[in-house]
């Protein structure tokens, strides 16, 4: 077998493959004959200057024009697909900012350029499941539900982890999602949601009022006044846009703020008397 076959034999079976294990592919020759072999079955060779390792992807003639294609989330479903969009954002992007940066988010970073550039290709940012389910579980179908989308996104090595408090990227999370696309993508559509400002035409007060509801559904259901993380928690409303909905919820007169040992806590208002 030559070695542009066992190259693209390797890719096909494992997915994704660290450079060091196919130096070969850095012949131009080799590399040619492994981009013509895989075009001819619909595929392209996928690498990052930020990952170590080489991949495949659909290539573009035969790809969806949509972020996460068919390459990408391997018939994921929508909730899957969301939650490896967070993902990106908190390992993919990090790491990507990191390195263009040279800055690493410790609080002791080198001092000399060049021990920061070596931080930064070596940093390796993590998640911890916990917060994962705090901010977005009732989005994701609860705890359970979220576990089994990791593990299935850490058998197609989208992710990788030994102790789920301590999710780290997996060589795909690099390779099969285009990160040009996805951060035009964060940009244009998750950025302007959070700051709220959707485009023009989009009604938003009926998804205000529903969210208003939520929060005065927790409230009265609660049996105690509820400080702000446990309403998040309940509701599934981010912490931004929840402070904003308490806020108009206690100018409206729709609730009340109690000060409990130093912590706010909220309550549905007393009904006034005629």
């Amino acid at each position: 077998m030559d070695e542009a076959a066992r190259i693209c034999a390797r890719l096909l079976v494992a997915g994704a493959v660290r450079r060091q294990e196919i130096p070969d592919l850095d012949h131009p020759e080799v590399r040619a004959d492994v981009e013509l072999r895989l075009s001819q079955c619909g595929l392209s060779l996928a690498t990052s200057a930020y990952s170590d390792h080489v991949g495949l992807r659909l290539s573009s003639e035969v790809a969806d024009a949509t972020v996460l294609d068919a390459a990408s989330n391997r018939g994921l479903g929508a909730d899957a697909c969301a939650l490896l969009t967070v993902l990106w954002a908190r390992l993919a992007l990090q790491r990507r900012t990191a390195e263009d940066s040279r800055m690493t988010p410790d609080l002791q970073a080198p001092l000399l350029p060049e021990d920061r550039r070596e931080a930064a290709r070596l940093f390796t940012p993590f998640v911890r499941f916990e917060t994962l389910a705090r901010e977005f579980g009732s989005q994701l179908g609860g705890r359970t539900r979220m576990k089994s989308i990791l593990g299935r996104l850490r058998r197609l090595g989208f992710v990788s982890y030994r102790r789920l408090d301590q999710i780290e990227a997996g060589p795909l999370l690099e390779l099969a999602i285009d990160g040009e696309k996805m951060v035009a993508f964060i940009r244009s559509r998750v950025l302007s949601r959070l700051l709220e400002e959707p485009p023009a035409g989009e009604e938003t007060a009926p998804l205000d009022q529903a969210l208003e509801d939520r929060v005065m559904g927790v409230l009265a259901a609660a049996e105690e006044p509820c400080g702000i993380a446990e309403i998040e928690r309940r509701s599934g409303i981010p912490r931004r846009r929840l402070g904003k909905i308490l806020k108009v919820l206690r100018e409206d007169g729709k609730i009340e703020m109690i000060d409990a040992r130093g912590q706010a806590r909220y309550r549905p208002a007393a009904p006034e008397e005629d």
